[in-house]
């Protein structure tokens, strides 16, 4: 299969008119400035002992809630919460400039840092001021909510710190992840990973919420793997077959849809919900209202696979897409790849340290940069964005924990280049200095 071939799309960094420049640089600026701010101290309270829930004295109608709100038990945990709660204008002086930085370039990673910065500026179409809040809200719910140290624990990692933290939860995460609800595959004709969502296999009572957010960031997380300059989005396909009201769960709704408006922004390139039943009109009236107006045009609805193949290849589709074939619920779980280490330990060593180092150089530039008339696609600071990414792909496992995505055959990283395989659907592509 090959891909379709599109213009330079505006407001990248070959394509930025003046005022983008100045606005990218602008952004940089203040963005350099945070990072050397001390914020404040904070040390974690020690835990406190459970209560018992008081009980209800007439089916919960007074005296306390017999069943207390859930409260997450990994996300949130070992940070300042004030960090996130309080606003973000009195949130933002308490967090140290360090953490900040740590968080943005684990979450650029492998990616351009000016495509990171762009894709808030054009999420908030190039308001300077916005596009700088919108990242640095995103930057705090990534501390708070540990996405690095998801990141980092890979998915053994991720099961021995749930299940210490409550048993069961773990298990939950795990067969969540290879349970057939959410299957990688791609790319789309404009050259999108796609993420096969299966409603069908999901009931909300069967796990913890929480376990269903740390599925999605680390489903996020796991598909930066595959970016690469111009490509910078992935699509989603909510497959509605066998979708009963049963399936329903609207919290997580509200927790994907805000990761892409908030936390991930321009990274959804459109999303497909295929063969809708009926009953599926009532309850995407409750959604419709929560969308942001850009995110809302990205979906597309597909009553069959005639309409289904505008967008995706019939050859890319998995057979239980195309008919030929069905797919069930999974219940035999791999063997899990090696654990990953917390975030605290990896950035320890003498790789994390090495790759800290060459994204301390690229700032150095940057900061030089920013009181130049030098444009964004200088090929000097496109070079140490290049000599960045090379040295995040060499040095992936020691990085980001291993993933099934890896053994799955998504892509893979090895003797320092980064191979796009796509799961042999398409000719394996070396990815590495796409920047």
């Amino acid at each position: 299969m090959t891909v379709t071939a599109t213009e330079p799309l505006p407001g990248r960094i070959d394509t930025l008119t003046a005022d983008q420049e100045a606005m990218l640089k602008e952004t940089w600026r203040q963005l350099l400035t945070l990072f050397k701010q001390a914020g404040e101290p904070w040390t974690a309270p020690e835990p406190k002992k459970k209560e018992e829930p008081k009980k209800s004295s007439f089916w919960g109608f007074s005296g306390g809630s017999a069943e207390p709100e859930a409260k997450d038990l990994f996300m949130g945990v070992g940070k300042n919460p004030a960090w996130l709660d309080l606003p973000l204008e009195k949130a933002l002086p308490l967090i140290p400039g360090e953490e900040l930085e740590l968080t943005f370039w684990n979450m650029t990673v492998t990616d351009n840092a000016d495509a990171v910065l762009l894709r808030f500026l054009r999420a908030r179409k190039w308001d300077q001021k916005a596009a700088f809040n919108m990242l640095v809200n995103c930057l705090r719910w990534r501390l708070v909510n540990r996405v690095d140290e998801i990141v980092a624990l890979g998915e053994q990692g991720i099961f021995d710190e749930l299940e210490k933290l409550k048993p069961g939860m773990g298990q939950q995460f795990v067969e969540n992840l290879h349970c057939n609800k959410a299957v990688i595959g791609g790319p789309s004709k404009n050259g999108y990973p796609i993420a096969y969502i299966n409603p069908r296999f999901h009931k909300k009572e069967d796990q913890d919420h929480e376990v269903i957010k740390i599925m999605t960031v680390y489903f996020m997380e796991s598909s930066r793997m595959v970016v690469h300059q111009p490509m910078e989005a992935a699509c989603i396909l909510f497959n509605m077959d066998g979708f009963t009201i049963a399936n329903w769960d609207f919290e997580f709704i509200k927790f994907l849809v805000k990761c892409f408006e908030a936390y991930y922004p321009e990274t959804l390139g459109f999303a497909i919900i295929h063969k809708a039943p009926w009953v599926f009109s009532t309850l995407w009236s409750m959604v419709t209202p929560i969308l942001d107006p850009v995110v809302a045009s990205k979906f597309r609805f597909t009553k069959n696979n005639d309409e289904l193949f505008e967008y995706i290849d019939e050859s890319i589709l998995p057979d239980f897409i195309l008919g030929t074939g069905k797919i069930e619920k999974n219940t035999v779980l791999p063997p899990m790849p090696t654990r990953g280490v917390l975030i605290e330990e990896r950035a320890q060593t003498a790789e994390y340290k090495e790759f800290r180092a060459v994204c301390q150089q690229y700032m150095e530039l940057t900061s030089e940069w920013c009181e130049t008339d030098t444009l964004a696609r200088d090929p000097k600071r496109k070079e140490q964005a290049l000599t960045v990414r090379r040295t995040a792909i060499r040095l992936d496992s020691h990085i980001r924990g291993r993933t099934h995505f890896h053994e799955l055959g998504l892509a893979e990283s090895a003797n320092g280049r980064l191979i796009l395989k796509f799961f042999g659907k398409m000719d394996d592509t070396d990815i590495t200095d796409a920047v």
